[in-house]
């Protein structure tokens, strides 16, 4: 009889220390779940703040470029282009984590970023000014500047 007790206590106990750890993993995962959730949640955050700051600099550097008019060459358009670049380069470090709204407000940087690279190359004039194509009725006129600075010019 004494074993046939132990064996029930035995089973009793194996019973309950079954549970007990069914609920330690179920705590443990639980709160392993929140970290995971804490950690993905900082993550998002990160990413969307470096994409908002990009966001923000374009902004900047976009009203600069409204107002540039000069040549190519001139540093503030070789400037406005480094900076410009370097924001995409910025966009191109932020990782999405698989999370489609940083994927998303990243591509939305990027788009914003080119608009601006577009409107620089459209805004800066190209540097060789000595040598322009104009269409005069259906004819193309080949406008030269001699050293001199008079005009010449040649039928093609």
């Amino acid at each position: 009889m004494e074993d046939e007790s132990n064996q029930k206590n035995d089973k009793n106990t194996t019973h309950a220390n079954v549970s007990a750890m069914k609920m330690v993993q179920e705590e443990h995962d639980d709160v392993e779940s929140k970290t995971a959730d804490k950690v993905v949640e900082g993550l998002r955050q990160g990413a969307l703040s470096a994409i908002n700051s990009v966001a923000i600099d374009t902004q900047t550097l976009r009203e600069q470029v409204e107002h540039f008019d000069g040549p190519r060459s001139h540093p503030d358009c070789l400037r406005l282009e480094e900076e410009l670049t370097r924001l995409l380069l910025r966009l191109d470090a932020v990782d999405s984590f698989g999370l489609d709204e940083v994927r998303a407000e990243r591509r939305k940087a990027v788009a914003a970023v080119q608009s601006a690279i577009n409107l620089l190359g459209a805004s800066c004039a190209p540097d060789d000014r000595s040598l322009a194509l104009v269409a005069v009725e259906g004819d193309i006129t080949q406008l030269k500047t001699p050293s001199d600075g008079s005009k010449e010019n040649e039928r093609s």
